[in-house]
């Protein structure tokens, strides 16, 4: 639905669509959210930012900030983006994951819809406090893609200081295939992942170049 409207040109920036149940719950590349219906926030919200095609993916970076940064504001706990599309606790258990789906123009990204889903039950909440995870979701979202309005240098610096990535040595397996490892360095302004081999090349990773990681 979010998808649609964000290709009408009326469609605001900031627009939110949220479902009490979802037919199929899918996430990148078809994976599945097991999280129960009555414990889980679905909510899509349409962005238009102001990027060149090569950093469409900074609307990932947009989504895990904006998830993580709501379930905070709710919880007493300390979490962490897990790229590309999750928030994860102290045990790398998952408490959301994420989806951002981009439509590019002529030399630049028209617009992009954000899909997140967070786990109420995971996160400690009850179910009658899921309009206030709501509405502090959407305050995190808006905050990190108001803060693209300079370009996505300081949301990609944001991002990288709380991805719990950093430091791992990982096996990427690739579309349309292949695989690759290294230690995650960093993630770029372009939100890309940064994979640094032991001969100290640096390999950047778009998201959709990955079909799935392991840690080794």
């Amino acid at each position: 639905m979010a998808g649609a409207w964000a290709r009408q040109e009326n469609a605001p920036a900031g627009a939110a669509v949220t479902v009490e149940r979802e037919v199929s719950p899918l996430g990148r590349l078809g994976q599945i959210w097991h999280g129960a219906p009555e414990s889980t926030l679905s909510l899509a919200v349409v962005l238009r930012p102001s990027l060149p095609p090569e950093e469409a993916d900074v609307a990932w970076l947009v989504a895990g900030l904006g998830a993580m940064g709501g379930a905070e504001a709710m919880t007493d706990r300390e979490l962490s983006v897990w790229w590309p599309d999750a928030v994860v606790d102290a045990d790398d258990q998952v408490m959301a994951t994420t989806k951002a789906e981009v439509q590019l123009g002529p030399g630049e990204v028209r617009s992009a819809v954000i899909s997140l889903r967070l786990d109420l039950e995971q996160l400690g909440l009850r179910t009658e406090q899921r309009d206030d995870l709501l509405e502090a979701v959407l305050r995190a979202v808006d905050e990190a893609s108001a803060s693209l309005a300079d370009g996505p240098d300081a949301l990609a610096t944001a991002y990288e200081r709380r991805c719990r990535l950093l430091g791992k040595r990982l096996k990427l397996r690739l579309l349309p295939k292949g695989e690759t490892r290294g230690v995650a360095r960093g993630v770029d302004r372009s939100g890309r992942l940064e994979l640094a081999s032991a001969t100290g090349m640096v390999e950047r990773i778009t998201v959709d170049m990955l079909r799935e990681f392991q840690v080794v």
